[in-house]
């Protein structure tokens, strides 16, 4: 790997075992980069194992005080990376569980080389010899993630990435610190339209994964949480929206006019929303235009579906929330691929 020193690996840590010494000499082996180990507060326990880590050559063993998580590990290399290495391309994310092959890590790192504005993925071949939480965990959160954030991946769980040194300063300011963070991380490449590439790698597990620190059920549910954010924002939106409606109509009677009121009023609120807690996107005059674009046809849309549906049922909220499920959806989509971004698929080799 030609100029290795331009690409740090960093490997966040927690308890680990053998198998991450084991990495750690292949790497050396293999190159001259240097390595970042963020022990996440792994306990006393395992000190003297970090000791011996520390005395390998090229490698910083940084340390949480205690467990953060591995967001919050990766943030924490992510800093010391950028502080201490000014000059580099970015870095190689692996797991300490023995999961990527040294070969794989440097096929990824030459990859960042070659293209230093692409985020590039290590992914997976989710046969049969994975073990089944892993293999049905990616086939549902592969279609979650390209329906919510508009990014098409085979493998969105991976922990083996090339992450350029721009996207490391975009990540600091993710608020997540486990398992989510990632998830996070895919929500800010596909809002700053970073292009993506994927790269076939080795499917490595050690015992049916045992020596993972990922927990299913809690774990899972962080990170779809952070994928149900435009449902949470679209609820509140519409909260707001009907709660005005609901007192236009009653001081008024008339169910055009109120129903503009109730989106005027619903505006700014939403738009804040999209921005800061959905998209993590700062939109500027176009993306505002787009915006409201998409407000006036859809309002029309919706106001015109209420007009017939209220034929059908007379309660104008009822015939409202009706008509704004069907404009949910369009409405997601457009926001998601052209409003605060663009639809984008990831390369493959």
């Amino acid at each position: 790997m030609t100029d290795a020193r331009s690409i740090i690996f960093l490997i966040p840590s927690y308890q680990p075992t053998d198998i991450l010494f084991g990495l750690l000499e292949g790497l050396r082996r293999a190159s001259s980069a240097p390595i970042v180990i963020v022990d996440d507060g792994s306990g006393a326990e395992y000190s003297a194992a970090f000791t011996r880590i520390r005395q390998m050559e090229g490698v910083t063993v940084l340390t949480n005080a205690v467990n953060l998580g591995k967001g919050a590990a990766l943030k924490h290399g992510m800093n010391h990376i950028l502080v201490h290495y000014p000059n580099c391309v970015g870095v190689v994310t692996a797991d300490a569980d023995g999961q990527h092959a040294v070969a794989d890590i440097l096929r990824v790192a030459e990859a960042l080389q070659h293209a230093p504005d692409r985020v590039v993925f290590g992914v997976r071949a989710f046969d049969t010899e994975v073990p089944l939480r892993s293999r049905f965990g990616n086939a549902v959160s592969r279609h979650i993630y390209r329906f919510l954030i508009g990014i098409n991946l085979s493998d969105t769980q991976t922990g083996l990435r090339a992450i350029p040194r721009r996207l490391m300063a975009l990540c600091l300011p993710i608020r997540a610190n486990r398992y989510e963070f990632e998830t996070e991380q895919l929500v800010v490449i596909k809002a700053n339209r970073m292009p993506v590439q994927e790269i076939p790698i080795q499917t490595i597990y050690f015992d049916s994964n045992r020596e993972t620190h990922f927990r299913p059920l809690r774990d899972s549910a962080r990170i779809y949480f952070v994928l149900l954010r435009y449902s949470i924002a679209s609820i509140i939106t519409e909260m707001a929206d009907l709660a005005v409606f609901a007192t236009a109509m009653a001081a008024a009677g008339d169910l055009v006019w109120s129903n503009v009121i109730g989106r005027l009023v619903a505006l700014w609120v939403q738009f804040m929303l999209l921005q800061s807690f959905v998209f993590r996107l700062r939109g500027g005059a176009a993306t505002l235009a787009m915006y409201l674009g998409l407000v006036v046809v859809s309002g029309v849309i919706s106001t015109a579906l209420q007009l017939q549906i209220a034929n059908i049922v007379p309660v104008p909220v009822v015939a409202k929330v009706m008509a704004e499920v069907l404009v949910f959806v369009f409405n997601f989509l457009f926001l998601r691929d052209f409003v605060f971004g663009k639809p984008d698929d990831a390369a493959r080799d």
